[in-house]
């Protein structure tokens, strides 16, 4: 079971992400039917831990085999979505994979979940060319600042 509760119109989301980064690009995913970009990842399942629930992800999502090296940042991000409201946390953390992806020529590309996700490794400096949430994400890839952190985003309030 994943670690999301719906309560009438709320939703709570706890959440793990990949920053993936080799030869300056950052690996990127969306579902196909959005437009919007994040970090690789996905919903903790209760009773998992974080670390863990992050490299179940990664096997699932892109058949790899990863080393969480280290804590990045901790994202608690307040949204609406879909017309529900949206309070989830997110656990950042620097990954190594045993054999790295390959870059595809800067292209987009399917793994496993071919159907619902699509993958890119988009140059660090390019980054304001995409939509990538959460923002402060991204400002920190794009800045370069990977000492661990903590961040409130509220769409409704200017982030804390």
């Amino acid at each position: 079971m994943d670690a999301v509760f719906h309560v009438e119109h709320q939703v709570f989301n706890y959440r793990v992400a990949a920053v993936m980064i080799e030869d300056g690009r950052v690996l990127l995913h969306r579902a196909k039917k959005e437009t919007n970009w994040s970090l690789p990842g996905g919903r903790v399942k209760l009773g998992e831990d974080a670390k863990a629930s992050l490299q179940r992800e990664m096997k699932e999502e892109l058949d790899l085999q990863v080393t969480v090296d280290r804590f990045l940042w901790t994202v608690e991000n307040f949204f609406t979505y879909s017309e529900k409201e949206i309070h989830e946390v997110g656990l950042y953390f620097r990954l190594t994979a045993e054999n790295p992806l390959p870059f595809h020529n800067g292209e987009e590309f399917t793994v496993l979940e071919a159907e619902r996700l699509v993958f890119k490794w988009v140059p660090l400096q390019d980054l304001n060319q995409y939509v990538l949430y959460p923002e402060v994400v991204k400002n920190k890839l794009i800045s370069g600042s990977f000492e661990p952190d903590y961040f409130l985003v509220n769409s409704d309030l200017q982030n804390v």
